[in-house]
């Protein structure tokens, strides 16, 4: 049945796509001129069968379907169903001689848009427009429920991914909503297990403070503030709150959104960068005051044993240099132990196995470290090794386990153990001091009195101690920060009041698999000679130490207070130097300056470097290239002896060959 054109009475607007479903073409006539009446601008198909219906409904699009109810073997209300079947949201509009009651009723339950009767054929107009109106307002309406949906799609997409946490809470504290970035970040399994607290209340540290940011909330409608909270294992970690009024999405309420960042990596990284600060400063000055200690101490040695040598054994003023010597080592260890800090010590360092160090340690220290207290060790079979200084390592071991016996009055365990480690580049991203790599590590825990925070934060200080008056230095654990750092390592530190503590040192392990073989003590008698040998030392007590010293050994000895006096000595003609002994750090010239003026006319030139300074090695790279020696203040007066005629004699058998 072909279409029934319309009359356009509105030509610039696009006519109304109409399909009238009636098996009587006088009253589709009779319909349509209403419409013209009304300037309503139209085309229409018609149509009678269901066949012809659906068939049309499958070729094109329509703007609004009128149908009659009754129909040769079915209804209007049949026909609306296959346009609902069909998924198609076409307003619908019987237009039919008599609809009862009920029945217009039950069409309108269904969906039915309006229905005009025949005889009222005047409504018509009014109700396609008010249907083609309903059209718009519901595509509308369907828009902004899309749009809506989408935008909480993203929304919920942005909070569910989001790495940052976030939650919703009213006035009152009640949780009413948390993303599962917050859930991973306090370790929940859900946002369910978290939800299930029921109050914020539960998760700050401090419930004051959740009351303080609520006044500030309330005055000003935002909260921003640090906060310390509760982890489910009962962890504490710092996080920053930054707080706003808003409406929740899923309860439509007014609440706080708040958004937390976990800080506790970058407080406790900033933190560690203060220290490390800190002790830099203070291993500076420490380390100055100590290399000039050592020159002082390293005369008080040397005058003390040549009274020794000098005085009758039995005698009272042998005795009192005996004293003298005694002193002089404690207050040379005191300086070692500043060095040790201030990471200056001369290393000597060697392929070492750390069970070995802890085994050999271990028979000293039962001995000594008390019946009550008992010790347990686990050591690793297959322990990489390290380059370490093995005396360094040991005093690390001892200091550590008398740590732990004095943290351990009453008695308890001491556990050391050792095993091997690798650091990743996402553990050392919060560990400033380690660098990723192949660590040994070396562990030593007591079950003792524990420490709090703030004495954590201050342990490797050197002159700290939490021991009554005179009980100790302070140093120890200074000493032990300094020598771990000196060796590339890094400590980690773990200690809970009442629990007991645990400390983690960690060494770089060598790229050498042979252990490197141990030193036989130096026992043979000092030798003398009549070589010339050429001091340079600006500290007028080891200089004259040592000129007595040699120069009792029948050496002729010269002396230079600084570089350039110590240069222009050797260049006079009238003397023949056979050996150097200069110090690194001179005035005007410095030792490694002059040696290398020396040797540009006396390229073999035998020389010693004495030095109490770990800095003064970088100094050094020239002469500890071609091997030459190095003396460590402070010396003893034999110490000495032994490296000038050592060197002497090893410069004779190579000049020789």
């Amino acid at each position: 049945m072909g279409p029934i054109e319309s009359i356009k009475t509105t030509p610039a607007a696009e006519p109304l796509r109409l399909l009238y479903l009636e098996d009587e073409p006088g009253d589709v006539e009779i319909a349509l001129r209403e419409l013209q009446k009304s300037h309503i601008d139209f085309e229409v198909e018609r149509v009678a069968t269901r066949e012809q219906f659906a068939g049309k409904l499958r070729e094109k699009a329509f703007d609004i379907i009128l149908s009659d109810y009754r129909l040769p073997g079915w209804t209007g209300l049949d026909a609306f169903s296959l346009i609902k079947e069909y998924g198609l949201d076409i307003p619908f509009v019987l237009v039919t001689g008599t609809l009862g009651e009920q029945l217009a009723v039950e069409c309108i339950k269904h969906g039915v848009t309006d229905y005009v009767l025949k005889d009222q054929l005047a409504r018509l107009p009014v109700a396609i427009r008010q249907a083609q109106d309903a059209k718009l307002m519901r595509e509308a309406e369907s828009r902004a429920v899309q749009a809506l949906r989408e935008s909480e799609a993203r929304y919920r997409g942005l909070v569910n991914n989001a790495t940052y946490g976030m939650y919703w809470v009213t006035i009152d504290g009640a949780l009413l909503s948390v993303n599962p970035a917050l859930a991973r970040m306090l370790g929940f399994d859900s946002t369910e297990e978290l939800l299930a607290l029921g109050s914020s209340d539960a998760l700050f540290r401090d419930p004051a403070l959740r009351d303080r940011l609520l006044l500030e909330y309330m005055n000003s409608g935002r909260v921003e503030s640090m906060a310390e909270w509760k982890c489910k294992d009962g962890k504490i970690i710092h996080v920053h709150l930054n707080g706003r009024r808003t409406t929740n999405p899923k309860h439509l309420i007014e609440c706080i959104e708040v958004i937390v960042e976990d800080f506790t990596e970058k407080i406790a990284l900033e933190k560690q960068l203060v220290q490390a600060q800190k002790f830099e400063a203070i291993g500076q000055l420490a380390g100055g005051i100590a290399h000039d200690f050592n020159n002082m101490i390293g005369a008080i040695i040397g005058w003390a044993d040549l009274g020794m040598e000098e005085t009758d054994p039995a005698s009272r003023p042998h005795r009192h240099f005996e004293k003298m010597r005694q002193q002089a080592d404690r207050a040379a260890a005191l300086t070692r132990q500043l060095l040790a800090f201030a990471r200056r010590q001369i290393l000597e360092p060697r392929n070492i196995d750390l069970n070995h160090t802890v085994t050999e340690t271990l028979s000293l220290l039962e001995k000594v470290i008390g019946s009550n207290v008992e010790i347990k060790s686990t050591l690793a079979p297959d322990l990489a090794l390290v380059s370490a200084d093995p005396s360094q390592v040991e005093q690390i071991l001892m200091n550590l386990c008398f740590n732990a016996r004095d943290a351990m009055p009453q008695g308890g365990l001491l556990s050391i153990e050792t095993g091997n480690t690798l650091f990743d580049d996402e553990y050392c991203a919060i560990q400033p001091l380690a660098r990723p790599g192949h660590y040994s590590m070396l562990s030593v825990s007591d079950t003792g009195t524990g420490m709090d925070a703030a004495t954590l934060d201050r342990i490797f200080e050197p002159f700290f101690t939490t021991k009554e008056l005179g009980k100790g230095t302070g140093l120890g654990l200074a000493m032990v920060y300094g020598i771990v750092r000196q060796h590339g390592g890094f400590l980690h530190v773990y200690s809970e009041p009442g629990v007991g503590s645990a400390f983690r040192v960690y060494f770089p392990i060598s790229s050498e698999t042979v252990k490197t073989p141990e030193r036989a003590p130096d026992t043979r008698p000092v030798r003398g000679g009549t070589e010339t040998i050429l001091i340079a030392e600006d500290h007028e007590g080891l200089r004259e130490i040592a000129r007595e010293t040699l120069a009792n050994l029948g050496y002729h000895v010269i002396v230079a207070s600084d570089g350039e006096e110590a240069l222009r000595e050797f260049q006079d003609p009238r003397n023949h130097v056979d050996l150097l002994l200069m110090d690194v750090v001179l005035p005007k010239l410095g030792g490694p300056q002059a040696y290398a003026r020396m040797c540009e006319t006396r390229p073999d030139i035998p020389a010693i470097f004495a030095t109490g300074y770990g800095a003064d090695i970088k100094l050094l790279r020239q002469a500890r290239q071609r091997g030459l020696p190095i003396l460590q203040k402070p010396y003893a007066p034999r110490d000495l002896a032994r490296k000038v005629r050592e060197t002497l004699d090893q410069h004779r058998l190579v000049t020789a060959k």
